[in-house]
């Protein structure tokens, strides 16, 4: 007796095990908005997101600059945090500066990107990236300049749709 309910217990588990480890649908289209420091966004002006199965173009206005980029989901961290995921990005930023009493500087920065994505409740996820940024800066009256730089990226958004929509369950095993 206390052998067949040993055996029951542990196929009992092992269902419950297999039910926890399936990953959910995620949604495929989302907008949202985003924002941090570094990538394409200065806080406190928020970007907007478009994404649409794992790509997102990223549009970040700003005051004195304005910036576009691409941010690829790769594939998840594991199969146990499925809601954390492997990202690259690519920004492109372009802005003006005032550095000299008269003159503006204006500034071309280009950046490559890599890190995770964390999507967190319902609708917030949060990015953290690192990698380098190439920027090209002109002023009237002096010489050009241009550097290549260790870049990051950490903000957090708010997506518009869920994240991972609501599993629809149905009362009596109907379909």
């Amino acid at each position: 007796m206390k052998y067949s309910l040993f055996v029951f217990l542990f196929l009992l588990t092992n269902a419950f095990v297999f039910a926890q480890s399936e990953t959910p649908r995620r949604r495929d289209f989302n907008i949202g908005t985003f924002t941090g420091i570094g990538g394409a966004s200065l806080m406190p002006i928020p970007t907007l997101d478009v994404r649409y199965k794992g790509t997102t173009l990223r549009i970040a206005p700003g005051y004195k600059y304005n910036g576009v980029g691409v941010t690829q989901e790769l594939f998840p961290f594991s199969k146990t945090f499925y809601n954390i995921y492997w990202l690259a990005s690519v920004y492109y930023v372009r802005g003006t500066e005032s550095k000299h009493a008269n003159a503006t500087t204006d500034f071309n920065a280009y950046s490559l990107l890599g890190g995770l994505k964390y999507y967190m409740g319902t609708r917030f996820f949060s990015e953290l990236q690192l990698g380098a940024e190439y920027r090209e800066k002109s002023t009237p009256g002096y010489a050009s300049t241009n550097n290549v730089s260790p870049y990051f990226e950490f903000g957090i958004g708010i997506n518009l749709f869920r994240n991972y929509p609501k599993k629809v369950t149905t009362i009596g095993g109907g379909e």
